[in-house]
């Protein structure tokens, strides 16, 4: 591929993950922007903060696995000898995620959205993140943290098993996920340091 096809392929994949379900659903449905209530992250989690509303949230959970899959799909088919492309897509439909021009480039934390990418290309991925997760949240309790730490330690996990389980180029695009979900989820470390001061002033932390 030329790079001007990169770049179409890019701009598309950016369009379809710029889509934000969840501020157009809670907005629809609610009439509340959701970037300027509870976390302020356009997402299905503080979608289900705010309302409660299990269905409303998994909907939108399920849209956003959607949005991740069909343009890396879209670039495996087309583009099979072509990994570059399949960075392209994922790295294109992650961003419009994180950073939407419709919504002054303040979207989600993008982790449905790069799941759903991650299924498509290689499913192991998502296990592996998931089951990183949950381990860490067993011990800490904090979705946040744990969701860093296992983000941090996917690509750690791909680099030591790549030359038995994955390839370079699989290296390479799940450092990027990595890196756009870890900057994402660094912007919360403030709040949380805000809570855990409050809870300690009001008696609530030994």
């Amino acid at each position: 591929m030329n790079p001007v096809h990169f770049t179409v392929v890019f701009l598309i994949s950016y369009s379809i993950g710029s889509v934000p379900f969840a501020f157009l659903a809670v907005k629809l449905f609610y009439k509340q922007d959701l970037r300027k209530t509870g976390s302020g992250d356009v997402g299905a989690l503080n979608a289900y903060r705010i309302r409660k509303n299990k269905p409303l949230a998994l909907s939108i959970a399920l849209f956003d696995l959607f949005k991740g899959m069909l343009p890396v799909w879209y670039g495996l088919t087309q583009y099979p000898q072509d990994f570059t492309v399949v960075i392209v897509a994922v790295g294109g439909v992650l961003l419009g995620d994180l950073f939407p021009v419709w919504l002054g480039f303040k979207g989600g934390r993008g982790l449905n959205v790069a799941a759903g990418a991650l299924l498509v290309v290689e499913p192991r991925l998502v296990l592996i993140w998931l089951v990183l997760f949950f381990v860490f949240y067993l011990f800490i309790r904090q979705h946040i943290i744990a969701n860093m730490i296992a983000t941090f330690g996917l690509p750690v996990f791909v680099f030591f098993t790549q030359n038995i389980y994955f390839t370079d180029d699989t290296l390479l695009l799940i450092l990027i996920v990595s890196m756009l979900i870890f900057q994402r989820h660094l912007e919360r470390i403030p709040d949380l340091v805000e809570q855990k001061r409050f809870k300690i002033s009001n008696g609530d932390e030994p």
